[in-house]
């Protein structure tokens, strides 16, 4: 680190899109800040990710009044392309030069591959949060092909990886990373979905059921996530069609590129009026409590907050079993696991399984409070003070 002195200790903290910073790492950038870090951010707020454009405005209006100094970058999705990576990077530099960073805490594929560079060049350390790698038991051959070598060459780069799954976690030792870590996810408040009383569950259940125009015969499916190929939601549309039961519903809570998709392809299922998307929003615990089933079927996920979430507030899952989900879907108290998320027959069977006994869910409460702010958050302290502190006072 150059210097000891608070005022010397600057971090960046790097990622794809805005809503990458604003959705999973504000609490570490809180932590950072107790440390005595001044904490600088650099994504894409042009196009943010997954939160709308108003949520972007106040966002930015957040991490001013905190006094953290953000850098609009031209990250591509994807794995972009040559020439805008490489103004990604002298971009990179430039910030890393002219606010002399001493580390870069980085995070996405794309912005990691480019922030790896960026700190070897500029002989700075580099912490990387893996939020699931793109190759996984299971997954596309292609994928391992592509991203496994890619991983394995800018390991020797990183000077400390974490993951949030306990599969990235095994495949992250084979690597040539000095330090691994394993951390239960991005945290959530647990705790309070967990506490919640029986009767604002049911007040809430109701009100928010009503507000959708759902009436107590129908069966309410909700996913939380990006409208995205990734996501999935189309092979759910396609489930809930073979099944020809009207009073099975759908909404969707989220933004992204397969939105005029979905919709088109619900009309062509025939099913246009069992589905709605709600876009962006601000009221996912409501929508939790007024969902019989939360359907997170993800081609690929690291963990999957929008699955955990559920499961705390007692909505029963049906889960990848391909993904991080698997970490908190246990057995069938809580879920069931689909074996290939895009096989429409065996969602469908799941489907009709739950809509047939409506489970609640009834998690572990030992195993859900790993999971908690209180210990991610702790664990992330202490990772911090390892890489960043020790050996440097």
């Amino acid at each position: 680190m150059v210097g000891n002195k608070v005022e010397e200790k600057r971090i960046l903290m790097v990622a794809n899109a805005a809503s990458m910073i604003k959705l999973f790492n504000m609490r570490n950038i809180k932590i950072l800040q107790k440390m005595g870090y001044q904490v600088l951010v650099a994504a894409n707020f042009a196009t943010p990710g997954t939160i709308s454009q108003a949520a972007n405005a106040d966002f930015k209006q957040e991490l001013t009044k905190l006094g953290i100094k953000y850098f609009d970058v031209e990250f591509e999705r994807g794995i972009g392309n040559p020439l805008a990576n490489h103004r990604v990077f002298k971009q990179l530099c430039q910030i890393v030069s002219q606010y002399h960073v001493t580390a870069i805490h980085t995070h996405a594929p794309l912005s990691s591959i480019i922030s790896r560079r960026v700190a070897r060049h500029m002989h700075i350390k580099c912490i990387y949060t893996s939020h699931g790698f793109q190759f996984f038991s299971g997954g596309p051959l292609k994928d391992w092909l592509l991203f496994y070598p890619i991983e394995h060459y800018y390991a020797h780069w990183t000077d400390a990886l974490i993951t949030i799954n306990s599969d990235d976690y095994r495949q992250a030792q084979r690597m040539a990373v000095p330090d691994v870590y394993y951390i239960p996810g991005i945290g959530t408040n647990i705790q309070q979905s967990l506490s919640l009383s029986a009767e604002y569950r049911e007040q809430h259940r109701r009100q928010k059921r009503q507000q959708l125009g759902i009436s107590d015969q129908d069966f309410l499916i909700l996913s939380v996530g990006e409208l995205s190929v990734r996501k999935n939601h189309a092979t759910v549309l396609r489930a809930i069609a073979s099944l020809h039961d009207p009073k099975i519903k759908y909404v969707i809570a989220g933004i992204g590129p397969e939105r005029e998709h979905l919709l088109q392809l619900a009309n062509e299922l025939g099913i246009a009026e069992q589905v709605q998307l709600l876009g962006f929003r601000t009221d996912i615990q409501d929508l939790y409590l007024a969902a019989d089933l939360n359907a997170f079927i993800s081609r690929r996920e690291g963990l999957g907050m929008g699955g955990l979430d559920g499961i705390a507030l007692g909505v029963y899952i049906i889960a990848s079993a391909i993904t991080g989900a698997k970490d908190y879907v246990k057995d069938e108290q809580t879920g069931l696991l689909i074996q290939n998320p895009i096989d429409v027959n065996e969602v469908a069977e799941a489907i009709a399984k739950v809509v047939a006994t409506r489970p609640r869910s009834h998690p572990d409460r030992k195993l859900l409070m790993k999971f908690d702010y209180s210990n991610v958050d702790w664990l992330m302290s202490e990772i911090y003070h390892r890489e960043l502190e020790e050996g440097e006072e």
